[in-house]
């Protein structure tokens, strides 16, 4: 028996010990957009999953704006700490509790950016959270609290 638990223990070191380390919470996603947001057009909205602590700190420093300039190039030295997922939301539109597509990756953090055409931050850390309603509005983003967001279920 002890020999199992040795060979289990060494497993899992040489594994990079990846059972333990943190990953995305999120599984359920509702993405709430305001008719008439961002002057009525699309917002290009990206989820990134980062491995690294230090990557997560220079990604919450910047701007919205900011990670959309140099997103291709952050994708190409870091493609192997971070996971991105993409994808475009248009006024009015509405999903309801979907699964999140970087459920279990691996991650030290969960950000969100939205591509609004006004100034500002437009970014959401979103670490922690097994449900999150984001609810764009016509300049800004946020996230629905969970007081509000078991008030407006059924």
């Amino acid at each position: 028996m002890r020999v199992f638990f040795h060979g289990f223990f060494f497993s899992l070191a040489l594994s990079g010990c990846s059972f333990f380390a943190p990953s995305v919470d999120l599984d359920s996603l509702t993405l709430d957009v305001a008719s008439g947001a961002n002057d009525d057009t699309p917002i290009a909205v990206d989820f990134i999953a980062v491995n690294d602590p230090d990557l997560l700190k220079q990604l919450s420093a910047i701007t919205a704006r900011q990670w959309f300039a140099e997103r291709e190039q952050f994708q190409r030295d870091y493609r192997q700490l971070m996971s991105v997922w993409g994808l475009e939301l248009v006024p009015g539109q509405f999903i309801d509790r979907q699964p999140f597509p970087l459920e279990g990756r691996r991650a030290a953090g969960l950000l969100v950016f939205a591509s609004y055409n006004t100034p500002g931050a437009h970014r959401l850390r979103l670490d922690d959270q097994r449900k999150a309603w984001l609810k764009f509005d016509s300049r800004e983003m946020r996230l629905v609290d969970d007081g509000q967001l078991n008030a407006s279920q059924p």
